[in-house]
């Protein structure tokens, strides 16, 4: 298919005007012609129409140059918008446009189109940083997996070395469960706007539950649990909240040292219920705080601990759904705590009544 030659708008507007003017400029000369061959009008005279035809050809030319500078100046920086756009449409997101235009539309303009292209910029870089991140979080189980397959391949292996190596590559094989399944979670919520599936139930219950269900988790640490609960009756997802408390005891439990100290305070305000978990571990730089809930970021890589990153992204994305907030304070090497607070408009619970 060949392809049509472009012309510059602006040119072509000017071309369009001044073949308007033109083709006015023949019909006028044709009628008046007509009229001067036909006698309809006596008064009409060689010498008063051809002034007139001088008059119309001098604003033609006044015209043309008007539309020039006039053109130029409104369609420059449309034509500027559309080759910027198909650099973008390449991929290229290092394109800026001009956000001094005194003409309020063309800067409005430009300053949108500029917002654009760092947001599909910013998305990009996400899009990428996210398959690196997967990519190196599948990897590390995977071979780990296949290393001690191999070794397994040993007829001479002693007993103690048999179940070692099994031990390992299933708990390998549960990190890629762990991940597999955070992932899953964290693309449906963020394709979620709103918490469909809502029921009451006792919010001080299910905390408690989340502590018993990592139960085996804080006794083999001989961590100390201070619990202080007040009864709520709350209305929301219990499933999305259950994730939210086991998360956060997760991570609470695993930063914290042996014989450490784990505590769990609910008050109720008006409108809000405010749930605080507080660890004595080893704590958070200012740094690691302001990236805590992005997705797989890991602040202390020293730390020799599971995780892939995600827990918190999904929290936080839950607590979002719910209307909630979330909020953390710590002090490196002296504990966290993570405040979250939850919207109760009904403001229904025992501690009322």
């Amino acid at each position: 298919m060949k392809k049509k030659p472009s012309f510059s708008l602006w040119p072509r507007l000017i071309i369009s005007i001044f073949l308007i003017m033109i083709i006015s400029l023949l019909v006028m000369a044709s009628i008046a012609f007509i009229i001067y061959k036909s006698k309809l009008f006596a008064f009409y005279l060689p010498k008063s129409i051809f002034p007139l035809i001088a008059v119309f050809i001098m604003s033609i030319i006044i015209s043309s140059f008007f539309t020039v500078i006039i053109g130029r100046r409104i369609l420059r920086p449309i034509e500027t918008l559309i080759r910027a756009t198909k650099q973008v449409a390449k991929g290229d997101f290092n394109i800026h446009l001009d956000e001094d235009y005194k003409e309020t539309k063309i800067r409005d303009m430009n300053i949108y189109f500029n917002k654009m292209v760092r947001e599909l910029s910013g998305i990009e870089t996400f899009r990428n940083d996210f398959i690196v991140n997967v990519s190196h979080e599948f990897k590390t189980p995977i071979t780990a997996i296949e290393g001690y397959a191999t070794l397994l391949q040993d007829k001479e292996l002693s007993e103690e070395e048999h179940d070692e190596y099994t031990k390992m590559i299933i708990e390998s094989a549960r990190q890629l469960s762990v991940l597999s399944s955070n992932i899953l979670k964290l693309s449906k919520l963020e394709n979620q706007e709103i918490v469909v599936e809502k029921t009451n139930y006792q919010l001080d219950e299910q905390i408690r539950e989340a502590l018993l269900l990592l139960e085996v988790n804080w006794s083999k640490k001989n961590l100390n649990l201070d619990i202080d609960l007040i009864p709520v009756n709350f209305y929301n997802s219990e499933d999305l909240l259950m994730q939210v408390w086991v998360n956060l005891f997760s991570n609470a439990i695993k930063f914290t040292e042996e014989n450490g100290s784990i505590h769990v305070n609910m008050n109720q305000t008006i409108g809000w219920i405010i749930v605080e978990i507080a660890d004595t571990g080893i704590g958070m730089t200012e740094d690691i705080q302001r990236h805590i809930f992005e997705k797989f970021y890991q602040g202390n890589k020293n730390r020799n601990v599971e995780g892939n990153g995600l827990g918190l992204t999904l929290v936080k994305r839950i607590i979002d759904l719910c209307n909630g907030e979330i909020e953390v304070k710590s002090e490196y090497g002296k504990g966290s705590t993570f405040i979250v607070k939850l919207r109760n408009l009904s403001f229904n619970s025992k501690y009322q009544e």
